[in-house]
C-alpha cells in the first residue's frame, strides 16, 4: 500500500463506514486490491477450512480493520490476518514446547485464540 499504512487504511475505512459511506470504503478498497482480502481469502491464509470461522473470529475482535463493502461482503486487511496467523503459529510453537502458561493481565491485549 504505497503511501499510506495499514493503520492508517482501517482507520479511514471505518471512518467512512461509521459515517455511511460504504461506497467510498468499496472504492478505496478497489485502489488496493492486494491489501483486503475475502473471508474465504483470510480463511484460506490462515489455513481454516470454512470462512465462517473467519467471520466468527471478526465477532471476536481479531479483524478490528475489517469493513463491510456496499454489498454487504466482508473485507479483511492482508496486514490483521498475517498478525493473526503469527499468533498462531507462536501459540503452536508454545504448545509444542509446553510453554502456554496463562498471560498476566496486562501481557497482552489482543483477544486469544479460539
Amino acid at each position: 500500500m504505497t503511501g499510506m499504512t495499514a493503520t492508517l487504511y482501517a482507520e479511514v475505512t471505518s471512518t467512512l463506514a461509521k459515517a455511511g459511506r460504504a461506497d467510498l470504503v468499496e472504492q478505496l478498497a478497489a485502489c488496493f486490491p492486494k491489501e483486503t482480502l475475502t473471508s474465504s481469502e483470510a480463511a484460506a491464509l490462515l489455513g481454516l477450512s470454512s470462512a465462517n470461522t473467519v467471520k466468527n473470529w471478526l465477532a471476536g475482535g481479531y479483524f478490528p480493520g475489517a469493513f463491510q463493502t456496499r454489498g454487504g461482503h466482508w473485507r479483511f486487511l492482508r496486514a490483521e490476518v498475517e498478525a493473526v496467523k503469527a499468533r498462531m503459529a507462536d501459540l503452536r510453537e508454545r504448545n509444542r514446547r509446553g510453554d502456554l502458561a496463562p498471560p498476566d493481565a496486562d501481557d497482552d491485549s489482543t483477544p486469544p485464540l479460539l
